[in-house]
């Protein structure tokens, strides 16, 4: 055989090779964007399950996988270029209240959305001109409350845009007619709770420093409260605060130390109610956030970001006994088809 009859053989077998592996997806371009587990997690009321998002190219589908680990199973889909995100159960397990994300050329857009698991469909609940960032369901799981923003832009021309004037909002669940429960157009307003009574909404908000307040839903009164304890920071900056189902206590993540570039790591903090006293609780040394208690059982779920600084985050699932001592992670499988 002549060199260029080799030649053209040699081409001729690494097209053919080309081919057959691109059919096989070996060689397919994976989605542009993001992909991987998102920051919020919940668990179901009886601690079998754990609700989280997984992005596939920058859009966010709901996965529930057990508790323990193992393979995950797609909920809720969105439509190309929207997210789902920020799940919360509702009292009976058969609802999962989230936030439905998508931007146009003009704006973003995030709105309140139920998926029910009985019909394995999303329901439309809440459509406004504010930004819905989350909710939370009454314990009677008649009423849904949710913080809403009436703007999202940059006060300073060195910050990115972000949701500000917030207020908190109930949705009545079997009438859906909503109400305002305050009027405060806060700067910042996160991780709205509803206490285990039922009368009171604990959040964070931030005035002149990071706060933690507890508003009561039969006189308004409000009892403000910040973490005392040893913060990399000095002040404390509170993240993802969550309340324990006795009532006693709130863990929150803040800065335990600064690694070698000066970036702040965050670790998990526990703080004693009657108090104030916080005590760090986590030694992961990575970015620690999002943590989640069990109903019936002294253990959390909290998030871990092992790329904090970098462009993209790279989360991953702890489950984590309340002291902190134990730590086990959670191996969680995706389903292959779920993710083309």
């Amino acid at each position: 055989m002549t060199l260029k009859m080799k030649n053209i053989s040699f081409i001729t077998g690494m097209v053919f090779l080309f081919l057959i592996l691109w059919g096989a997806g070996s060689l397919a371009a994976g989605p542009d964007g993001f992909s991987g587990f998102g920051q919020s997690t919940d668990i179901s009321p009886d601690d079998s399950e754990l609700v989280f998002s997984y992005f596939h190219g920058d859009d966010a589908a709901l996965y529930a996988v057990p508790v323990s680990g193992g393979k995950a199973e797609l909920l809720a889909k969105p439509e190309e270029g929207k997210s789902y995100h920020n799940p919360k159960f509702s009292p009976d397990g058969e609802s999962i209240a989230f936030i439905e994300q998508w931007e146009s050329e003009e704006r973003q857009y995030s709105q309140l959305r139920i998926f029910d698991r009985n019909s394995q469909t999303v329901k439309q609940r809440i459509n406004t001109s504010g930004y819905v960032t989350e909710g939370a369901f009454s314990p009677d799981g008649k009423s849904l409350y949710f913080l809403k923003a009436d703007v999202y832009k940059n006060y300073s021309p060195i910050a990115s845009e972000r949701p500000h004037d917030f207020d908190i909002f109930r949705m009545d669940l079997e009438s859906g007619k909503t109400e305002r429960i305050t009027d405060q157009k806060a700067y910042d307003m996160s991780s709205l709770e509803v206490t285990s009574s039922g009368d009171k909404l604990m959040y964070k908000t931030y005035q002149s420093n990071d706060q933690l307040v507890f508003l009561s839903l039969k006189d308004n009164s409000k009892e403000r409260m910040v973490p005392v304890g040893d913060f990399a920071s000095g002040t404390p900056v509170i993240s993802s605060p969550t309340l324990s189902p006795d009532g006693k206590s709130i863990v929150f993540s803040d800065v335990a130390a600064k690694d070698e570039n000066g970036t702040f790591v965050y670790e998990a903090f526990r703080m004693d109610l009657e108090t104030k006293q916080a005590e760090q609780l986590t030694n992961f040394h990575e970015h620690v956030t999002s943590p989640v208690y069990f109903h019936n059982a002294d253990k959390l779920i909290v998030t871990i970001n092992k790329n904090f600084a970098g462009a993209d985050p790279e989360y991953s699932y702890w489950a984590i006994s309340a002291d902190g001592e134990r730590q086990d992670r959670l191996e969680i499988k995706m389903p292959e088809a779920d993710r083309s």
